[in-house]
């Protein structure tokens, strides 16, 4: 899950693309750990799940008044790279049938095995690929899995290669996320004027998309891909944002859930200002946790004194980036304070990334050098060397969140802001309240999403992670609280979300119940 920020500081706040297991991609060299198995050895029979995979027993579901097109088109499945490819086509508006069409791409790693059924996958974001994920299921899910589900990536409408939002050229768009605006009056003006300009090219060059590219209407493509892959159930593992979608999923279509594991769940009820306090006050926790590491733990760990001492430390080199950007190998593209803040953000998902961290800071304090900040900027906003981006999920979040949740209470965002200032030590003087990008728009939803039952459904699992930065531990909670037929895994660790991240104590289970449904224990808490 993205941060969901309202600040007046920086644009590139909402532009965090990490999902669930973000880290987990070949992409990231030597921070990489080691696939689940090896893909070239024979998947192993583990854990719970020896017994051997069972299928859902059930019939197919019958397609929604209306929707038989959409539900009986023909898949042509095409190699992409050793992969399968397809799209399919939905409508744009599903209280239209007959009107507009879209396409949602999807990306099959066939199982290594007897397939028992196709697991859908979602990383988050909003705005990630579950092209991606499925691409890379090694380092998401183990042997037992690979082999006897095949994996379906998809991207989310919107999104990738998915009839894709459009807002803003790269050029304009590497501008808004390294820019940082001062608090003061030419800031504001600054920053309201780049709020119009995002608004404005998202409604001239993605048209009607944006009024039904939130997650009530990805959730029903879900279905739809669903039936055609021949599932009468569905089997579906999300990551961060990818709860919400799940839980959407099945508030909508209760008798159709099968094996649902929602990791890293987010609490779509609190609206945006909410979200953005949560995260803020998680963040700051994760930072704490951090520091205390460094300091016991590393013997260049640049933080001296106790925990307070460091994290004012932090505040000092971050505060002081907002007038003086911080020198890198490229002169003419300094660190901004817009930058150091997606810099600093990233290694807070993974704690893995704690040592390369304290390298960033070490070569800000002793050699005033940001090129590692810079680097943890770029690869969470998916940029290039050349200020080009690998994909439009900075440009697909905005959307989604302003369709999905629209402009917060500028009242309440005030005063959320003010205990900020007292409560966050690093961020909170950071997270100001502003203009709500949402609140220029051009759609609108009228409320924020509420609480999510999926009654009648089979049982769903929500996990969650006690130090999660991102998707706050409280935020699983109120989704196993809301969901009416749920268990509640719990890890007590750090990063965000953690499946596939953790050990067997968390692994097995989730294997098991995807597996054979076998439900884990609620209140299941493992130790990291």
């Amino acid at each position: 899950m993205k941060p969901q920020k309202k600040l007046l500081a920086t644009l590139s706040a909402s532009a965090l693309l990490l999902g669930a297991c973000a880290l987990n991609t070949p992409e990231l060299g030597a921070v990489t750990p080691a696939p689940t198995t090896s893909p070239t050895e024979p998947a192993p029979t583990n854990g719970p799940a020896g017994d051997g995979p069972v299928a859902i027993d059930a019939q197919m579901p019958t397609p929604p008044a209306g929707l038989e097109e959409f539900y009986t088109q023909d898949v042509d499945w095409q190699d992409c790279g050793g992969f399968q490819c397809a799209d399919v086509t939905v409508p744009l508006n599903y209280d239209d049938p007959d009107g507009e069409t879209i396409t949602i791409a999807m990306l099959k790693r066939p199982a290594d095995g007897d397939a028992i059924g196709s697991l859908f996958v979602n990383p988050g974001g909003p705005g990630g690929s579950g092209k991606d994920v499925a691409e890379s299921a090694e380092y998401y899910f183990d042997g037992d899995i690979r082999a006897s589900f095949d994996i379906i990536g998809f991207d989310p409408r919107g999104v990738g290669d998915s009839s894709p939002i459009e807002c803003v050229d790269d050029e304009t768009l590497d501008r808004l996320l390294d820019v940082s605006y001062p608090d003061t009056d030419k800031g504001t003006k600054e920053y309201e004027k780049d709020l119009n300009t995002i608004a404005d090219g998202c409604a001239e060059n993605s048209g009607d998309l944006l009024d039904f590219v939130g997650t009530y209407s990805a959730a029903q493509d879900i279905d739809v891909m669903r039936q055609l892959v021949g599932d009468p159930k569905l089997y579906y593992t999300g990551f961060s944002y990818g709860t919400f979608l799940g839980a959407e999923y099945a508030e909508q279509f209760p008798d159709n859930v099968g094996r649902l594991v929602l990791d890293g769940a987010v609490d779509n009820t609190i609206g945006s200002a909410r979200m953005a306090y949560d995260q803020t006050l998680a963040f700051e926790k994760s930072f704490e946790r951090y520091v205390e590491d460094c300091q016991a733990n590393t013997s260049s760990c640049p933080f001296e004194g106790d925990v307070d001492d460091g994290l004012a430390q932090i505040h000092e080199i971050f505060e002081d980036s907002l007038e003086n950007p911080i020198e890198t190998s490229d002169p003419d593209r300094p660190l901004t304070q817009a930058q150091l803040f997606g810099g600093m953000i990233l290694p807070m998902y993974e704690d893995m990334l704690w040592p390369q961290l304290t390298q960033a800071f070490n070569e800000v304090i002793e050699d005033g050098n940001g090129d590692t900040f810079q680097m943890f900027n770029d690869m969470s906003n998916e940029r290039n060397d050349d200020g080009t981006f690998e994909t439009n999920g900075t440009e697909a979040n905005w959307a989604i969140n302003c369709a999905d949740y629209g402009p917060g209470s500028s009242d309440e965002a005030k005063e959320l802001s003010e205990k900020l200032e007292d409560e966050a030590p690093i961020f909170g003087s950071y997270m100001t309240e502003g203009e709500d990008l949402c609140s220029e728009w051009a759609y609108q939803p009228d409320e924020t999403p509420g609480a999510l039952t999926a009654s009648g459904s089979d049982p769903i699992v929500v996990v969650g992670t006690v130090y999660d930065p991102a998707t706050p531990y409280q935020w699983a909670e109120a989704m196993n609280s809301s969901l009416d037929n749920s268990v509640l895994v719990t890890w007590e660790g750090d990063g965000h979300t953690a499946y596939s991240r953790a050990d067997s104590c968390i692994n097995d289970p989730l294997n098991a119940y995807l597996l054979q449904g076998t439900v884990p224990e609620d209140g299941l808490t493992c130790e990291k």
